[in-house]
């Protein structure tokens, strides 16, 4: 079953890639990228660096190996995106050892979140990947793989950390054989001395860089946040609503929201009052709890609203819900595995009379009452997803990358690339996608902070090379046409695009002197 939805959620991922143009981070990335790779700037001394650098040199491999483009920038996503399928699998089938780890991976397959984030080349389907990777090692006992694969997911965004608690809680337990202290305490101090191993190595490269006149990525991190803070009371309903808003498109399916949240609560109601040292419950205790923390961390601290940070939930809802769905399916039968009967030695088997074993038939009718329910449940969570997993297919959704605000980017930077050499390029909004887009062109890319510092540039400098300016349709001309007006100089309109939906997206001037009457 596997392969067939590893080849549906490729599917799903690879239109919205196709369709959709860079995100403006998405286009600082494969920035970075190009100055990695070309040898320019390889410790990223010379840019912003608010991250920590597995995405950057990930990134600068894929443009080696597949040349420069959209789609091999968004490549590492891709494959993040694809890999965490099996591995919410593994997972699922290491906490439990049931066979519903099949629903968890139906889950994040056609998540409508996993679908539009694995098409962009935003950190965090490859944090995700890593960080789920890294609590599947843990469940299975290598806490060496476990710390390093945490370490990386630490290593791509700093976000990762949420993932180093959850590794540690669920570290397997050894053979009975060795000592509680052994079997417990041994691992998780190999897992956490190999995630420290990696961090060491993080800060290291930015040790270099900030020795060579940057800006540490942590620092510019918290300083792009604003700074980090406990919210206003008066926050607290709005950014309530705008996280909601955001977390309905998790699934995008009432029947299996409704089920998530009932199941949730028998989850807790089962490990807390009927087994409470069952291991199942303790493991259902962790994963509930993750998600709790989580959300309060990004309700009550002021992290910006944005659907990215939403993405870790996918694969820890997805294996709760294959978890509540298998504890659903057991309420209809009393026995859902039944061993099999073997008969004694003597008489024969045939020879048994049907009375001797009464409850043969009972067990046969919860066997296949049992396997009836799991194909049903997973036949209607194929149902109940598809749809949603369509629609986040054709960027029906407002989260993840571009949806259409940069439609039309690929005509401009065209435009721009057969400009005559020397060429001054304005830019005020699109800094980034000309940094990626423009990297190997023949222009000058010059910013303009207000309509003032345009004016006093073209005026001092407006004779000596052709200069262009493009502005995006959700901001007007009309201040830059009154400075520029002031010095003699106007805009000439001499391209215009349209989005998907037929509204105007950019349009490119050039600048020129006004015609003296």
């Amino acid at each position: 079953m596997l392969v067939p939805l590893l080849l549906l959620a490729w599917t799903l991922r690879l239109l919205p890639i196709l369709d959709n143009r860079f995100h403006p981070d998405e286009a600082l990335y494969g920035y970075w990228g190009l100055l990695i790779g070309r040898g320019i700037d390889p410790w990223l001394t010379t840019v912003p660096a608010d991250k920590p650098p597995l995405l950057p040199y990930l990134v600068a491999g894929a443009q080696a190996l597949f040349g420069n483009s959209e789609f091999s920038v968004r490549s590492v996503g891709l494959a993040a995106g694809l890999v965490t399928v099996p591995l919410v699998a593994a997972l699922s089938r290491s906490l439990y050892r049931d066979r519903w780890a099949a629903a968890a991976a139906i889950c994040v397959a056609l998540s409508p979140f996993a679908i539009l984030f694995s098409a962009t080349a935003f950190t965090d389907p490859l944090m995700v990947a890593l960080g789920v990777a890294a609590c599947a090692a843990a469940a299975r006992g290598r806490a060496a793989w476990a710390g390093l694969l945490a370490g990386l997911a630490v290593a791509t965004k700093q976000t990762g950390l949420v993932w180093v608690p959850l590794v540690v809680v669920i570290q397997s337990p050894k053979p009975k054989a060795q000592s509680r202290r052994v079997s417990r305490e041994l691992p998780v101090l190999s897992c956490l001395i190999v995630v420290l191993l990696v961090l060491m190595l993080v800060f290291a490269w930015d040790a270099v860089r900030v020795a060579r006149g940057a800006e540490g990525f942590w620092r510019a991190g918290v300083s792009d946040f604003g700074g980090l803070r406990l919210i206003w009371p008066h926050e607290l309903a709005a950014r309530l609503r705008g996280w909601l808003g955001l977390a309905r498109y998790l699934f995008d399916s009432p029947v299996v929201t409704a089920v998530c949240l009932i199941g949730l609560e028998l989850l807790l109601w089962r490990a807390l009052a009927r087994h409470p040292r069952a291991r199942e419950s303790f493991v259902d205790l962790c994963l509930v709890s993750f998600l709790v923390i989580y959300c309060l961390l990004h309700w009550l601290w002021a992290f910006p609203v944005w659907d990215r940070y939403l993405l870790p939930l996918v694969p820890v809802l997805a294996v709760l819900l294959g978890r509540i769905l298998s504890l659903f399916t057991s309420l209809l039968c009393s026995n859902p595995s039944p061993a099999p009967i073997a008969p004694p030695p003597n008489p024969p088997i045939h020879r048994l009379p049907l009375a001797r074993c009464p409850s043969l038939p009972r067990c046969h009718l919860s066997f296949i009452i049992y396997h009836l329910s799991f194909v049903i449940c997973h036949l209607s969570l194929l149902l109940l997803l598809f749809l949603p997993a369509l629609n986040a297919a054709r960027s029906l959704y407002p989260v993840g990358g571009d949806h259409g605000a940069y439609d039309g980017m690929d005509a401009v930077v065209a435009f721009l690339h057969g400009l005559p050499e020397g060429t001054v390029v304005y830019h005020h909004w699109l800094g980034w996608h000309y940094r990626y887009h423009l990297f190997d062109a023949p222009v000058y890319l010059a910013y303009w902070p207000t309509p003032a510092w345009l004016a006093r540039d073209v005026q001092a400098f407006g004779a000596a090379e052709p200069r262009y300016l493009t502005v995006p349709a959700f901001d007007a001309t009309a201040r830059v046409d009154r400075a520029l007006a002031g010095v003699g100089y106007g805009l000439d309109p001499v391209l215009a695009t349209t989005r998907r939906d037929g509204t105007p997206s950019f349009t490119v001037y050039r600048v020129l002197p006004l015609a003296v009457p």
